[in-house]
């Protein structure tokens, strides 16, 4: 048993202290906001002799009950940044999903 399977009021995590409020445009769906953790991973995307490529994976980790109508292509501003939904994956249990962001420029 997880933690998560202990624990069942997830705002704990995903609108605590920590957690970041994203405004949502999308055409399929009436929510407008949205808190969560955003995370920005660091990744070595790859590495062949002294050839580096690398970047930055971005992250919104939320409550997957609270997201069942965005899409892919979905639009979401965090920290005045705007972003662009690439994925949207459920974890573990399916009780959170990682939504996979691509920043707009």
């Amino acid at each position: 048993m997880s933690l998560l399977d202990e624990i069942e009021d997830l705002d704990i995590f995903t609108g605590g202290e920590f957690s970041d409020r994203a405004i949502i445009d999308s055409p399929t769906s009436d929510l407008r906001s949205l808190s969560g953790i955003f995370d920005e991973n660091y990744q070595d995307i790859f590495d062949v002799g002294s050839q580096t490529a690398e970047g930055r994976k971005f992250c919104f980790k939320v409550q997957t009950n609270q997201v069942k109508d965005l899409r892919h292509g979905d639009r979401l501003t965090i920290k005045s940044k705007n972003y662009l939904i690439t994925s949207l994956q459920p974890k573990d249990d399916g009780k959170l999903t990682n939504i996979i962001l691509k920043q707009e420029m």
